[in-house]
C-alpha cells in the first residue's frame, strides 16, 4: 500500500517539477542527506545485516525491509514504521510512516526544521529537492497517516 502512496506522490513531484521549471530551486544543498542512519545512498543490500524483508517484486528487481531494532522515532514524532526500499539490489527509498495527529505533525516539524523551505507545497504535501535527493511529506488522511519519504534520485 504505501508503494502505491510512493508512485503517488513520486508522479506528483516530477509533474510538479516539469511545470515549475522556469521558478525551480533546490533546497539548501548543505542539508542534502548523504544517508540515512547511517545507510549511504546507492549502498548494496547485501552489507546490511540486520534487514528483514517484507516485499519482494516477482522479479526481485524491488525488496522492501524493515531493519531489527530500528529507533522508531524522528525527532518527536513516533513512527509507525520505517521501510527501505531497494532497487536492484541499492538502497533507494526510504519512508518514515507515522500515525495520529500529534506524531503526524511532530514528522512535518522535524523536517521542516531539518531541511528548511520546502522547494514546493501542494495541498499539505511538501517537497525539498537536493541535487540527488527529494524528501517528500504526504498526509494521507484517509489511511490515517502521514509518510516521509526519502528518494536517491542521481542525475534527476
Amino acid at each position: 500500500m504505501v508503494k502505491k502512496i510512493f508512485l503517488a506522490v513520486l508522479l506528483t513531484l516530477m509533474t510538479a517539477g516539469s511545470c515549475m521549471a522556469a521558478e525551480e530551486r533546490l533546497t539548501d544543498p548543505e542539508a542534502e542527506p548523504a544517508d540515512f542512519r547511517g545507510l549511504k545512498w546507492g549502498q548494496e543490500m547485501s552489507t546490511i545485516s540486520d534487514l528483514v524483508e517484507t516485499y519482494r517484486q516477482e522479479d526481485g528487481s524491488e525488496v522492501i525491509c524493515k531493519r531489527n531494532g530500528d529507533d522508531l522515532t524522528y525527532g518527536a514524532a513516533r513512527l509507525h514504521a520505517i521501510e527501505y526500499v531497494f532497487i536492484d539490489g541499492k538502497l533507494s527509498r526510504v519512508s518514515m510512516i507515522a500515525k495520529g495527529e500529534a506524531d503526524e505533525k511532530a514528522l512535518l516539524d522535524e523536517a521542516k526544521a531539518i531541511y528548511g523551505d520546502e522547494t514546493l507545497e501542494m495541498d499539505g504535501d511538501y517537497i525539498w529537492r537536493f541535487t540527488e535527493v527529494r524528501v517528500m511529506f504526504s498526509k494521507e488522511p484517509s489511511m490515517g497517516q502521514s509518510v516521509l519519504f526519502y528518494a536517491y534520485m542521481p542525475g534527476a
